[in-house]
């Protein structure tokens, strides 16, 4: 019996990756309005009840592919603040790390953020991932504040802030934009953070 259910656990996780790569490839070609179900079934080779074993609705689809790919943002986002260099490199690297994700996955960050123009407000809430993002960021300031390395700042506010600037950065470039402006971007807000919290000497 476990073996089973194990089996039977390892296909659905299948089918609903399959559901998932097709969704994303349909969305891709139509756009969020623009796709349906049924494209989405089509793509993926199976019958439409099948679709609605995995997911209620096409936006709940939608939100499983956005929080992939944050949940793939913040891993490579926390294993850039890890790392035991300088707060100046450390904070460049995040920054570099989120872009880098965005940049290779630029249709799905379209697709995460579609809600930033206000005509889809029920796909852009938090996802769980926001406070793993939010939590490595304190902490860096955190130890850069104990390091003498940032000014001496409430670090969850100013984490806050800075996430919100990388945030708002990266729908500039893949959602307002197409890309074209995503290296200047970085670059901006690299400036912007390091010459707002490093510490000043002399």
């Amino acid at each position: 019996m476990p073996a089973t259910r194990a089996r039977r656990t390892e296909s659905e996780a299948v089918r609903r990756a399959q559901l998932l790569r097709a969704a994303r490839k349909v969305f891709r070609a139509k756009g969020y309005d623009g796709a349906s179900v049924s494209e989405i079934v089509r793509e993926a080779g199976v019958a439409q009840g099948t679709f609605y074993l995995y997911f209620p609705s096409k936006k709940d689809a939608a939100v499983s592919l956005r929080d992939g790919l944050m949940d793939t943002m913040a891993q490579a986002v926390v294993r850039a603040v890890k790392s035991r260099t300088s707060f100046e490199d450390r904070l460049e690297s995040m920054i570099a790390a989120g872009f880098k994700v965005a940049r290779k996955n630029a249709d799905l960050f379209r697709l995460a953020f579609i809600g930033a123009d206000e005509t889809h407000p029920e796909l852009h809430s938090e996802s769980q991932e926001h406070a793993s993002f939010l939590r490595a960021i304190t902490d860096l300031f955190g130890d850069a504040v104990d390091a003498g390395e940032m000014e001496a700042v409430d670090q969850e506010i100013a984490a806050r802030l800075a996430l919100g600037l990388l945030q708002h950065a990266m729908i500039e470039a893949f959602v307002f934009g197409a890309g074209e402006e995503s290296e200047r971007l970085e670059r901006g807000v690299s400036a912007l953070l390091l010459n707002g919290l490093r510490r000043r000497t002399g």
